[in-house]
């Protein structure tokens, strides 16, 4: 695919944003900052077993590695820094493991994914002079800054001794980024519908800061993410996210669709949901990113009790 194509795919994938969902009834909405800053990739999330799809390394197409398990541990903590929470600091030690369905359930080269984040609140972009066909009640709009780390805690060779080979069993895996991205919640009202979303788009440019020497020339140095949840109901979500990452002599441009779809079961008995995902992409668990990743999967998402940035209309007496 071509960088014009991708261009067109970036304008259809941000239209889309802004397509009519479902009737969520009368409510007034509460904005949440903390929400609005969690991107998809932030959160708790375990899938079980491998899956159905197919796994490519650069030498052959094999059937997906066997799993009993993909967990994905990423709490957050926020520091607001004022009172109207316009300004604040959040925390993600994430991490990222699969436990293999082989003798002894093996735990292989887990992902270590902390980031930091500052943010702060901006007027919201979208207006009706830009997009006239959007009739908006409230907008909350975010510019963040993160920098992240990526490794996996080993410290064997990058590629094994004598060849040109990575090295997946103990080879080192480690690199930095930084990361700004918009983030924003709107919400679009007529007589009939409600639409609730929260998106984001983002620019990450790797860094030779302490990046393992194998990386130089083998893994991207800028990547370009368009996110989106859409809230179809308190019992309903759906996120989307595509990726696009180039910028080394050794690494072909590729590109990468995550869609998760979740229904929360136990609305009032639990904080998470029940999710069926679709990935297409590059394997994103670490030193594994040469091989191509096409999987649906099921699992559980962890969600909060309630529509982030909603509450419910009080009965006047």
């Amino acid at each position: 695919m071509t960088l014009i194509s991708y261009r067109k795919f970036y304008f259809l994938f941000i239209f889309l944003f802004f397509v009519s969902l479902h009737s969520l009834g009368q409510q007034t909405q509460l904005a949440n900052v903390n929400d609005v800053v969690l991107s998809t990739s932030d959160r708790t999330y375990v899938s079980f077993g491998q899956g159905i799809g197919s796994y490519k390394t650069p030498y052959k197409k094999q059937k997906l590695n066997p799993l009993i398990f993909e967990g994905q541990i990423s709490p957050d903590f926020f520091l607001n820094m004022s009172r109207k929470r316009t300004i604040g600091l959040a925390f993600f030690p994430k991490v990222v493991i699969r436990m293999y369905n082989e003798p002894s359930v093996p735990v292989k080269t887990p992902s270590y994914m902390p980031s930091i984040l500052f943010y702060h609140t901006i007027k919201s972009p979208f207006t009706k002079h830009v997009f006239p066909f959007i009739k908006t009640e409230e907008q909350l709009a975010l510019v963040t800054y993160r920098l992240i780390h990526h490794s996996n805690g080993q410290n064997g060779s990058y590629f094994i001794p004598g060849t040109d080979s990575i090295n997946y069993k103990n080879g080192n895996f480690s690199t930095n980024a930084f990361e700004v991205a918009l983030s924003w919640s709107v919400i679009d009202s007529n007589k009939v519908t409600k639409t609730f979303l929260n998106g984001r788009v983002a620019y990450e440019r790797q860094l030779d800061l302490e990046r393992e020497t194998g990386l130089r020339d083998k893994y991207y140095y800028n990547k370009i993410t368009v996110e989106s949840r859409f809230i179809y109901s308190e019992r309903i979500n759906a996120y989307i996210t595509y990726g696009f990452m180039w910028g080394t002599p050794h690494f072909v441009a590729r590109h990468s669709l995550d869609i998760f779809c979740s229904v929360k079961l136990f609305q009032k008995l639990s904080d998470f949901s029940l999710f069926l995902r679709g990935y297409m992409g590059p394997d994103y668990y670490n030193i594994y990113y040469m091989n191509s990743l096409k999987s649906i999967t099921i699992g559980i998402i962890a969600d909060p009790l309630r529509i982030p940035f909603l509450k419910k209309e009080k009965k006047k007496v």
